[in-house]
C-alpha cells in the first residue's frame, strides 16, 4: 500500500504534495533544494543513496559540485537533528530518522519527484543570480562548506578573513551558490578588487544587482533604497583595500534592508558590531607521508587535481606521494601557491619543482588568465597585501622575517622595535598584521605567532633591501638573552624541566638562526659562546647543541668570556648529557672550574649544582671519598626553602653512592623515596629519571620480573607522555637488557625496534644492550662488530660500564670469543671500532631488519 502524501517525522510533518515541512504544526522555512533532498532520502529510506543519484534527483539536468549536496545535508541535520541523516563513507547517505508507525512502504508512487512539473508541485523557478552555473570543485573545504552556510543563516553579516591566495573568494562563491535559493531575489557576487576609488563601491554593487543609480542623490542612498524591499544575499569580494567604504556600505544596508544578508571576503575584518568573522586557514597538510592518511588531505588532493588538469597522465604513486607532501608542507597548504607549483610539474617534473622552491617567487608564476592578476604569481599576491600596510607595519613585517618556526610576543618586541617603535607600538603593529592575515596567531595558553613560509620569504626579501645585518644581530642578541634567562631559571630549579622544555623547544629553529649569524663572518664569537653555554640543558632535547659546545672549549680557557658565561660553559661540559662526548677527567676538571666561578660570582644554587656534578663524576669506588665530600658540601649549602628538585638530586646521589658501596637495601629505600618525591613535584622528567634508576637497581639486585614490570610500565607511559629523548632511550635500554636476561628475546626485539628512533635522535645507542640482544638472537657477526664499537667508545672517553651493562658485555664477549675463530673475531672488533657514530645506527637498523626477515 502506498504511503500517504503526508509523512510524520517526530515533531515534523512532511507534506509532499503541498511541498511543505511543518514543525509542531507551524511551517518551517526550508529551501527548495533542501526539501527535494529530504523527500528523496525519505522515499529511499530503505537503502543507502549514492551521492551521484541525489545530485541527479535534486539538481536534474544540471552539473553541480558535491559541495552543494554537503551544504544541504548540513542544513537538514541542523533542522531535524544530527541523527536524522547518516553518512556512509564512500557510499552516500541514508535517512535514519524515525517515521510514525503509520508511515510505511514506499512513498515514491504517491509523490511526484523533485523537479517534476505537476499541477500541485509548485516548484519555484531558479533564483536570479550572477553566479556561474558550474563551479570548480573545492578540495579540503568540506568542514568550511558546512560551517560557513550555518553562520550565514544565523548572522546577517559574515566576513571570510584570510591571507591572500588562501581561497576566500572560491569558498564564498561556493557557499553563495549552495544557498542561492534561500533568498527570494537570489545571491549576487560583487567583485571589488578592480576598484581603486572608494566612492565607486555603491555603483559597483548597484551595477551587479541591476539597480539604477540616477544621480539625483548620493549613490549610497539610491542603492539602499533599491535594496530595501529585496530579499537577497550579497557577496562583497576582496574588500581589504576599500575597508572604510565597504564598512560604510554594509552598515547602511544592514540598517535599511532587513531581508538582505551580506557575505564579505577580506584580508582583515570590517570591524562592524554585527560582523561575524570566519577566519579561513590553509588546507590540511599531512603530518606523515603514509598513503592512507596523506591522500585525504586537502592540500594533496588539490595538488593532484591541478597537475592532472595540465597533465592527464599524472598518477600519484606511493613513491611520489612523499615529494608531493613535502611540497605542500613547504607551501604551508596555501591553495594559490599549491596551484602555481602544480602548474609547473608538467614542464619541470615533480622533484625539480620541489627542489626549486627556495626560489619560489621565480618558480610560482603563470596562474590562470581567468584569475585576478595578483593571483597569477605568488609575488604579486604578496605585493598586493604588502602595499596595504603602513610604513611602520612594513618595518615590523620585514623584521619578523628573521624568525624561524614562530615567535612569542616578547621576542617580537625585542627584535622588531627600534628608536621610533617601542614595545607597545610593535604590539599594535603585530596585532594589525594578524588582522591583515600576514601573521598567523596560533592558539594556546601562551600565544605564538608565525609567518607562513611564503610570506616569510617575501619579508626576508624586503629586509635584504633595507636592514638584514642589523636585524639578524638584534635577533641573535634577543635569543641569547632569552636563553640565558630561561636556562638560569632551569639551573636554579625555579622552572620544572617540563616548563623549561615548553619554553625553549619551540624556539629551537630561532636558536639555530641566531647561532648561524654568531659564527658567521659578520657575527660575534662572544654571542656564539654564550648560546653554546646556555644551551647545556637543551642538549637533552636537541643533541646538536653538544656540537655547538665542544669546539669552544678554548674560549673557556682564554678568559675572553664573561664570568657568568664561563661558569655556565664549564658546568655544561661537566653535565651528564656530555658523558661519552667529553672524557671523564675533563668533565671533573670542568665541574671544579664551574664551582669556583659560581662561588666567585655569588651563585649558591649553581655552586650546589656543580658539587652534585662532582659527586656523580667521582662515583667510582676509588673516588668514593671525594664523591661523599662533594655531596656533603652540597647538602650543607641547600636551604629548606629551595625547590624540591635539589632534594631529589640529593636522594638520587645518596642512592647511587649506597648502591656503589654495596648497601643495596638502603639504596632501594632511597631510590623508592626519590620516585615518590619526584612524582610529588609534578615534574615528569624527574619522575622518569627516578623510575628508570629504580628499574636499573632492581635489575642489578635480581628480581627481574619486578624490574621488568617497572621498566615496561614506564615505557608504556612514555608513549603518551613523552620525555627527553635521552631519558626515553635509557628507559628502553633497561627494558631491552632486562627482557634479554629473562630470555624473552622476542619481546626484547620488539622493544628494540621501538627504541631505535629515539636512540638515534638522542645519539645514545646503549651499545651494550645491542651487543647482548644480537648475541642472544644468534647474530654473532653483528654482535662482534658492535662489541668492537663499544670497546672503542669506552677507550676514547675513559667511561666505565655501568654494573648491569658490564655484566652483559662480559657474558657476550666470552661467548662471542669462544664461538668465532680468533682472526675472524679480531677482524670484527677492528671493523666495529672504525664504524662512525652515524653508521652505527644504520648497522643496528639493518641487523634488526634482517632479524625480522628471518623471523617471518
Amino acid at each position: 500500500m502506498d504511503d500517504p502524501p503526508t509523512l510524520r517525522l517526530g515533531r515534523f510533518e512532511l507534506q509532499s504534495r503541498q511541498r511543505r515541512l511543518l514543525q509542531d504544526g507551524a511551517p518551517v522555512a526550508v529551501g527548495a533544494r533542501a526539501f527535494d533532498l529530504l523527500l528523496a532520502l525519505v522515499e529511499r529510506r530503505d537503502r543507502v543513496v549514492a551521492k551521484s543519484e541525489l545530485l541527479d534527483v535534486v539538481w536534474p539536468g544540471l552539473v553541480v559540485e558535491e559541495n552543494n549536496l554537503q551544504v544541504q545535508i548540513s542544513s537538514l541535520r541542523k533542522l531535524l537533528g544530527p541523527q536524522a541523516i547518516a553518512t556512509i563513507p564512500g557510499r552516500g547517505y541514508r535517512f535514519t530518522g524515525a517515521l510514525d508507525s503509520g508511515a510505511t512502504g514506499s512513498a515514491s508512487a504517491a509523490v511526484p519527484g523533485p523537479g517534476t512539473a505537476t499541477a500541485t508541485s509548485n516548484v519555484p523557478s531558479p533564483p536570479r543570480t550572477n553566479l556561474p552555473r558550474e563551479l570548480q570543485p573545492l578540495y579540503g573545504r568540506d568542514a568550511d562548506l558546512q560551517a560557513l552556510p550555518s553562520l550565514i543563516g544565523e548572522h546577517r553579516l559574515v566576513t571570510v578573513v584570510g591571507a591572500g591566495g588562501i581561497g576566500k573568494s572560491r569558498l564564498a562563491q561556493a557557499a553563495a551558490h549552495a544557498l542561492a535559493d534561500h533568498w527570494r531575489d537570489g545571491a549576487w557576487m560583487v567583485e571589488l578588487a578592480g576598484l581603486s576609488d572608494p566612492g565607486l563601491v555603491p555603483n559597483a554593487v548597484a551595477r551587479a544587482l541591476g539597480i539604477t543609480i540616477a544621480g539625483g542623490v548620493a549613490a549610497l542612498d539610491e542603492l539602499v533604497a533599491g535594496l530595501a524591499p529585496r530579499s537577497a544575499l550579497i557577496v562583497l569580494d576582496n574588500c581589504e583595500h576599500l575597508l572604510d567604504a565597504a564598512a560604510a556600505l554594509v552598515q547602511a544596508i544592514l540598517q535599511a534592508a532587513p531581508n538582505v544578508a551580506l557575505l564579505t571576503t577580506s584580508q582583515e575584518p570590517l570591524r562592524l558590531p554585527a560582523e561575524q568573522q570566519y577566519r579561513l586557514v590553509p588546507l590540511a597538510v599531512p603530518t606523515e607521508a603514509a598513503p592512507s592518511a596523506a591522500r585525504e588531505c586537502g592540500a594533496v588532493a588539490l595538488f593532484e587535481a591541478r597537475v592532472r588538469a595540465v597533465e592527464p597522465r599524472f598518477a600519484l604513486t606511493d613513491e611520489s606521494l612523499a615529494v608531493v607532501v613535502d611540497i605542500c608542507r613547504r607551501l604551508d597548504g596555501l591553495p594559490l601557491a599549491i596551484e602555481l607549483a602544480a602548474a609547473r610539474v608538467a614542464t619541470l617534473g615533480l622533484r625539480p619543482v620541489r627542489d626549486k622552491l627556495d626560489a619560489r617567487f621565480k618558480l610560482l608564476t603563470g596562474g590562470s588568465r581567468a584569475t585576478l592578476r595578483r593571483h597569477q604569481t605568488l609575488r604579486a599576491a604578496l605585493e598586493w597585501s604588502h602595499q596595504l600596510l603602513s610604513d611602520a607595519e612594513k618595518a615590523v613585517f620585514r623584521r619578523l622575517g628573521v624568525f624561524a618556526g614562530g615567535f612569542t610576543m616578547e621576542l617580537a618586541q625585542a627584535v622588531a622595535g627600534d628608536a621610533e617603535l617601542d614595545e607597545w607600538a610593535v604590539l599594535d603593529h603585530l596585532s594589525a598584521l594578524v588582522d591583515k592575515s600576514l601573521v598567523v596567531a596560533e592558539a594556546g595558553h601562551a600565544p605564538r605567532y608565525r609567518l607562513l613560509e611564503s610570506a616569510r620569504a617575501f619579508a626576508l626579501e624586503q629586509l635584504a633591501a633595507v636592514e638584514t645585518a642589523d636585524t639578524l644581530k638584534q635577533h641573535a642578541h634577543a635569543m641569547c638573552r632569552f636563553l640565558e634567562r630561561v636556562d638560569g631559571a632551569n639551573i636554579d630549579c625555579e622552572l620544572r624541566s617540563d616548563q623549561y622544555a615548553a619554553l625553549v623547544l619551540p624556539e629551537l629553529d630561532n636558536l639555530r638562526v641566531a647561532r648561524a649569524w654568531a659564527v658567521g663572518e659578520t657575527g660575534d664569537p662572544r654571542v656564539a659562546a654564550a648560546l653554546a653555554a646556555y644551551a647545556g640543558s637543551l642538549i637533552d632535547y636537541a643533541v646538536e647543541c653538544a656540537d655547538w659546545l665542544i669546539p669552544l672549549q678554548q674560549h673557556g680557557e682564554d678568559g675572553a668570556m664573561d664570568a657568568n658565561v664561563t661558569a655556565r660553559f664549564w658546568r655544561a661540559i661537566a653535565a651528564s648529557n656530555m658523558a661519552g662526548r667529553v672524557p671523564r677527567a675533563a668533565q671533573v676538571d670542568a665541574a671544579c672550574r664551574a664551582k669556583a666561578l659560581y662561588q666567585a660570582v655569588g651563585q649558591p644554587r649553581r655552586v650546589v649544582s656543580s658539587l652534585l656534578q662532582l659527586s656523580r663524576l667521582r662515583s667510582r669506588p676509588q673516588d668514593s671519598a671525594d664523591a661523599l665530600a662533594a655531596l656533603g658540601e652540597a647538602r650543607g649549602l641547600i636551604r629548606p626553602d629551595w625547590p624540591a628538585e635539589f632534594h631529589v638530586q640529593l636522594l638520587r646521589r645518596d642512592s647511587a653512592l649506597a648502591r656503589g658501596a654495596g648497601r643495596f637495601a638502603e639504596a632501594r629505600t632511597l631510590s623508592e623515596e626519590c620516585v615518590r618525591v619526584s612524582a610529588s613535584t609534578g615534574d615528569w622528567r624527574l619522575e622518569v629519571i627516578a623510575r628508570a634508576n629504580l628499574a636499573d637497581l632492581l635489575w642489578q639486585l635480581g628480581p627481574l620480573e619486578e624490574a621488568a614490570c617497572v621498566a615496561r610500565k614506564l615505557a608504556e607511559e612514555l608513549r603518551t607522555r613523552p620525555a627527553a629523548d635521552v631519558d626515553s632511550a635509557n628507559v628502553f635500554a633497561n627494558l631491552i637488557g632486562i627482557l634479554c636476561e629473562m630470555g624473552r628475546i622476542d619481546e626484547a626485539s620488539a622493544a628494540a625496534r621501538e627504541a631505535l628512533p629515539t636512540m638515534r635522535r638522542a645519539r645514545t645507542p646503549f651499545v651494550e644492550q645491542w651487543v647482548y640482544l644480537f648475541w642472544c638472537r644468534g647474530q654473532i657477526d653483528v654482535g662482534a662488530l658492535l662489541l668492537g664499537a663499544c670497546d672503542a667508545e669506552r677507550a676514547r672517553f675513559g667511561t666505565p660500564h655501568q654494573t648491569n651493562e658490564q655484566r652483559l658485555i662480559d657474558q657476550a664477549r666470552a661467548s662471542l670469543k669462544a664461538r668465532m675463530d680468533p682472526p675472524t673475531y679480531a677482524s670484527a672488533l677492528a671493523v666495529g671500532a672504525a664504524v662512525p657514530e652515524g653508521k652505527l645506527f644504520e648497522l643496528i637498523s639493518d641487523a634488526l631488519a634482517q632479524a625480522e626477515r628471518n623471523d617471518s
